[in-house]
């Protein structure tokens, strides 16, 4: 449904920048009557596709624009890439398809038992035979898009899109060398379970790329909802001046249902922090300007959710996985190494 949704607001984006929106067409349908005007299903047309626009790129941001057309264009490739297929080998897509599939081995018990394994927290518990369908199911999607992907990738495919960059101050507690070609500049929201989740993924890619990956991590309490984020925000930048960062920035996602005040002191102390200084600082509330100066450079880039990530300028929105991620740190030292 994302990617559908995709190609809708790309070939929108399209159409605003050849301003074939706003126009009328005697031959379209009436959708309503105002006095002695028309509003035409074409004109009505128009405004749901800009209003879908609007919506999910906030505004006309361009990360979120490319985001967009980048999930319309991977499914625009490989449409063409699989009808090109089928038209070398005399097939029909049908047949490619079913052929292609066709040769997948089959999903194992223990595939799905491994699966079922590795997601555990998420499935709350619920067994192993009543999930067992579903996980079989999605787990032969998954192989049938890898199937897909695996054509595409032994096409002639060349993806032209430019991606757009922002600039970002790389400043706050940081891993990896600082003089890494790559920054990853994160931004985090303490209370946030998928920045918990992303937290992992961020310390495979620093230790599959120890010297050429620099992470910083940036505060983007979320206080609509999570109300004790921009609290543990300030007093992991108390710790962060006692040389604690990542200790507590571990413990507090560790910990994510206990954060309250005496939560706070118990981490400080657990990691090695001064008792009175800590307490002083954050009853003083030394570093509110500095976390509200983070939320407010995340605003003006057009990050409106947590985790967020800026790679080199390039904005990730979301949740990655370590291969989507890697991926783009990837082009990254290519695009270095090739302008050097």
């Amino acid at each position: 449904m994302h990617r559908i949704l995709g190609v809708i607001i790309a070939a929108a984006a399209f159409c605003l920048a050849c301003g074939t929106f706003g126009g009328t067409d005697t031959d379209s349908p009436v959708a309503a009557r105002v006095g002695d005007q028309i509003i035409t299903v074409q004109e009505l047309d128009a405004a749901i596709k800009q209003d879908l626009f609007d919506r999910e790129t906030g505004g006309g941001n361009t990360s979120k624009v490319y985001e967009l057309r980048s999930d319309a264009l991977r499914d625009l490739v490989s449409d063409r890439v699989i009808d090109q297929e089928a038209a070398r080998r005399g097939l029909t897509r049908e047949q490619l398809l079913d052929t292609e599939f066709a040769a997948l081995p089959p999903v194992t018990d223990e595939q799905i038992e491994a699966f079922y394994s590795d997601n555990a927290d998420r499935l709350r518990g619920a067994p192993l035979d009543q999930l067992s369908p579903r996980i079989r199911s999605h787990l032969e999607g998954e192989a049938r898009k890898g199937a897909l992907d695996d054509l595409v990738a032994k096409a002639d495919v060349q993806v032209l899109l430019p991606r757009p960059r922002v600039e970002v101050r790389p400043d706050g507690p940081s891993r990896g060398p600082d003089g890494a070609p790559v920054t990853i500049v994160e931004f985090s929201d303490f209370q946030c379970p998928f920045c918990q989740r992303a937290k992992p993924v961020l310390e495979e890619i620093v230790a599959r790329h120890p010297e050429d990956v620099r992470v910083v991590y940036r505060h983007l309490p979320l206080d609509s909802i999570h109300p004790r984020a921009r609290a543990s925000a300030e007093a992991a930048a108390c710790a962060a001046d006692g040389g604690r960062f990542w200790e507590f920035h571990d413990l507090l996602f560790a910990n994510q249902r206990q954060l309250g005040d005496e939560d706070l002191r118990r981490y400080a102390s657990e990691v090695g922090l001064e008792p009175e200084a800590f307490d002083e600082c954050v009853r003083s509330r030394r570093h509110a300007q500095a976390v509200e100066a983070d939320v407010q450079e995340a605003q003006r880039i057009g990050l409106t959710g947590t985790p967020a990530f800026v790679v080199n300028g390039i904005v990730l929105f979301g949740l990655q996985s370590t291969d989507a991620l890697d991926g783009v740190v990837l082009e990254e030292l290519k695009r270095i190494e090739s302008e050097s």
